[in-house]
């Protein structure tokens, strides 16, 4: 089934490319799918094939976005979805999940607690866990990302850099283009990069074998990415290591700055989560691990439309 999701816009910034020193940048505009994220690509896929398999109901966890594409897939399926998320959510994202119907299952403490009552519910209740960290369905509605660069005005970039959480777009995005490969439709793919906030930063942290732990107490605007157990933390390492990549972690003062620098020189209001990719390119351009013959995509992968303005 389909909500009309993918074949998102392409958006050229010349004169960001030219102000960070390199030779090109686009942005794809994910934030432009139906429920105004990239998280459209998985949930297309995974609730068709939970519709095929007859499932009537459904759990799943989210810190908003997920959780919003998922329940609108859901409607239109005819399925019942149960959505627990944090309770710090934004109210933009949680009125959006319940306009399509879902069940609401507000959770304190931090993004890990939702997922952990979820997992209860899911056991006390005999209900499918239908979560987009852990299906391979989900993974595979991702890969769609990589063939739609291939062909399109961004089909010569070099680098690749997306904002990770549980980094269900960066192992889609690497899995498409190992099959673009192995079907010789591309030579080569592009270096795939990471970016994480610095409170909430385990990918950052065990591709370059630092010491970090949670704290609670530190809190991200980028709450998209604020997973501090990512059940597929070795399959991110693998695939930024694998396309010779990198990872970094920025501050939330970095992506403020650049949320509305996009919005006043682009036009583009992404949400702060997708902010953090052109705050990590801005790193990642000063310390060398993007040359200034690099050609690069950033996906925007949230709307800003859907949470409060942090000043």
């Amino acid at each position: 089934m389909s909500l009309g999701e993918g074949s998102t816009p392409l958006v050229a910034l010349p004169s960001i490319a030219r102000s960070l020193g390199i030779r090109g940048l686009w942005a794809k505009l994910e934030m432009m799918a139906p429920t105004g994220s990239f998280k459209d690509r998985g949930s297309a896929v995974l609730v068709s094939a939970a519709l095929e398999a007859g499932v009537t109901e459904f759990v799943e966890d989210s810190s908003g976005n997920a959780g919003a594409s998922l329940s609108a897939y859901a409607a239109a399926a005819g399925i019942t979805a149960h959505v627990f998320f944090p309770d710090s959510a934004a109210q933009g994202k949680v009125d959006q999940i319940g306009i399509f119907g879902a069940i609401l299952h507000p959770t304190s403490g931090p993004r890990q607690a939702a997922t952990d009552a979820a997992v209860s519910y899911v056991a006390e209740h005999s209900l499918p866990y239908l979560s987009h960290n852990l299906s391979p369905y989900f993974l595979e509605g991702m890969k769609s990302f990589s063939y739609e660069i291939v062909g399109s005005d961004a089909s010569s970039i070099t680098d690749i850099v997306v904002p990770v959480g549980n980094g269900s777009l960066l192992i889609g995005m690497f899995k498409g283009f190992e099959e673009l490969r192995a079907s010789e439709r591309i030579s080569s793919a592009p270096v795939l990069h990471a970016v994480q906030a610095s409170a909430v930063r385990p990918l950052v942290a065990a591709l370059n074998d630092q010491e970090w732990r949670f704290d609670a107490e530190l809190k991200t605007v980028a709450s998209g990415i604020s997973v501090s157990q990512p059940p597929r933390l070795q399959q991110c390492v693998d695939a930024i290591r694998l396309s010779d990549g990198s990872a970094i972690a920025v501050d939330d003062d970095a992506m403020l700055r650049w949320q509305y620098r996009l919005s006043a020189e682009a036009g583009i209001f992404c949400e702060a989560t997708s902010a953090a990719a052109f705050a990590g390119l801005e790193g990642m351009v000063a310390n060398g691990s993007i040359s200034e013959d690099a050609r690069v995509l950033i996906p925007i992968t949230g709307s800003g439309l859907k949470e409060p303005l942090t000043r």
